[in-house]
C-alpha cells in the first residue's frame, strides 16, 4: 500500500513538475510562430514608398529593432517585478524565476550575443522576405547542427555516434529543401517579391549563415547564464538595451548603403529606407497592428527562450523552436500561402528525423531528472523526520 502511495506521489510530482513546461513551451512555439507568419504578411503588402510608387515591404532592420524593443520590455518587467518585491518587505520572498538578481551576473555579458543576434536577425528578416515561410523554418533547424558543434568547444559537451549521425541526415534534409526551392520557384510564386533562381537561392543561404551565428550565440548564452543565475528577463532586458543601441548604428549605416537586386527594394535603392517606411505606415492601421504584435510577442518568445537555456540547455530550445513549423505549415496549406508537393514534404521528413535522432531521450532525460528531484526532496523529508524523532522506528513497507 506504501509502495502504491508513493508511486502516486510521484506520478502527481512528475505531472506538477511537467505542467509548467508544457505551458512555457506552447507559449514559445506559438509566439515564434506568430513572428514568422506576421513578418511573412508584411512582406506581402505593397505599400507607397517615398517617391510616391507602390513597394514591396523589406525592412529587416526595423525588424530587428523591434525584436530588441520587444527585450528591452522584459527589462522594465524585470524592474517592476523588483520594485513590487521590495515593497512587499523583507518577509516575502521573491520569485526567483522571474526577478532573482545575481550578483555574479555582469550587463557586458551580453554584449556579444546580443551583437551576434542583431546580425544573424537581419539576415534571417532578409532571407524570410527572399523564400517560402515553410523553407524559412525547416533550414532554421541547422541551428541545432551548430549548436552540437559548438558545445563540444566551449561547453565541454561529447557528441556521440547517434549525435553525428542526426546531424549528416539534417543536413542532407537541408540540401533537399535549398534544391527544391531552386525548382519549386518555376510554379510558386504567390509570396515570393522575386521569382528568379538565383534570389531565393540567396535567400537560403542568409538563412544559414544566420543559424551559424545563432548558435554560437545560443552557446554563449547557455554558458554565461548558467554560470551568473541571472533571471531570464534579466538578461533579455540586457539584450535588448546593447540591441537596440547596435541595431541603431546598424539601421544609420543600412539607410544609406547602396544595394543590388533583390536587396533594394526601396525608393532610394538602399538596403533599407527608413523614409519608405514612414510613407508606407501612414494610414497603414493593420500594418501598424501587426508590428504592434510583433513587438509584444518577440518580448514573450526571447524571455521563454532565455528561461529554457538557463534551466535546460540550448539543444532543447531549438527542439522546442522546431515544433513551430507544424504551425506554420497548417497555416500555410490552410491560407494557400505556398503550393506543398511531395518532394517538399519529404525533405522536412528527412529534417525531423535528424531533429529526433539528436535528441530522441529528451522526454526519458526529463522523467529522469523530475524521479531525481524527487528523490532528493524525499531524502530530505525522511532526514526532517529522523531528525525530529531519533528513537522511533521505521514503520514497515509491505
Amino acid at each position: 500500500m506504501a509502495i502504491i502511495m508513493e508511486r502516486t506521489s510521484f506520478g502527481h510530482y512528475f505531472w506538477s513538475q511537467m505542467d509548467h513546461r508544457v505551458f512555457l513551451s506552447l507559449v514559445f512555439v506559438l509566439s515564434g510562430t506568430f513572428n514568422v507568419l506576421v513578418v511573412k504578411w508584411a512582406n506581402q503588402q505593397q505599400v507607397i514608398g517615398s517617391d510616391g510608387k507602390l513597394h514591396g515591404f523589406q525592412h529587416p532592420v526595423v525588424f530587428t529593432m523591434l525584436m530588441f524593443l520587444g527585450e528591452f520590455l522584459c527589462f522594465i518587467a524585470f524592474k517592476v517585478g523588483r520594485l513590487v518585491t521590495n515593497r512587499r518587505g523583507p518577509g516575502v520572498e521573491m520569485d526567483s524565476i522571474l526577478t532573482q538578481n545575481s550578483g555574479e551576473f555582469h550587463p557586458l555579458s551580453m554584449l556579444l550575443p546580443t551583437l551576434l543576434d542583431a546580425m544573424a536577425s537581419i539576415l534571417l528578416f532578409t532571407g524570410l522576405y527572399l523564400t517560402y515561410a515553410t523553407s524559412f523554418q525547416m533550414i532554421r533547424g541547422a541551428a541545432l547542427i551548430f549548436v552540437g558543434i559548438f558545445s563540444t568547444m566551449y561547453l565541454n559537451n561529447t557528441l556521440s555516434t547517434r549525435h553525428w549521425l542526426a546531424i549528416f541526415t539534417m543536413s542532407c534534409g537541408i540540401l533537399d529543401i535549398i534544391s527544391l526551392d531552386v525548382q519549386r520557384v518555376d510554379y510558386d510564386r504567390y509570396t515570393l517579391p522575386h521569382t528568379d533562381h538565383k534570389s531565393i537561392l540567396a535567400g537560403d543561404m542568409l538563412i544559414i549563415i544566420a543559424e551559424i551565428l545563432h548558435g554560437l550565440q545560443y552557446v554563449y548564452e547557455e554558458k554565461q547564464l548558467k554560470i551568473s543565475n541571472a533571471a531570464p528577463l534579466q538578461a533579455a532586458g540586457w539584450q535588448g538595451i546593447f540591441g537596440m543601441a547596435i541595431t541603431a548604428i546598424l539601421a544609420i549605416c543600412m539607410h544609406f548603403l547602396p544595394s543590388v537586386m533583390p536587396f533594394n527594394e526601396s525608393s532610394r535603392a538602399v538596403f533599407d529606407d527608413w523614409s519608405d517606411l514612414w510613407a508606407g505606415l501612414q494610414d497603414n492601421a493593420p500594418l501598424i497592428l501587426a508590428l504592434i504584435g510583433f513587438t509584444l510577442s518577440c518580448a514573450v518568445y526571447n524571455f521563454i527562450g532565455l528561461f529554457i537555456v538557463m534551466y535546460s540547455s540550448s539543444a532543447n530550445r531549438l527542439v522546442a523552436d522546431g515544433l513551430r513549423v507544424y504551425f506554420i505549415f497548417v497555416f500555410v496549406i490552410v491560407m494557400e500561402w505556398e503550393f506543398l508537393n511531395l518532394i517538399t514534404i519529404m525533405g522536412f521528413i528527412i529534417m525531423q528525423m535528424g531533429i529526433i535522432m539528436y535528441r530522441q531521450a529528451i522526454f526519458v532525460d526529463m522523467y529522469r531528472a523530475a524521479l531525481a528531484r524527487w528523490q532528493r526532496s524525499r531524502y530530505v523529508d525522511l532526514s526532517a523526520d529522523a531528525a525530529a524523532a531519533p528513537n522511533s522506528r521505521p514503520a514497515d513497507v509491505i
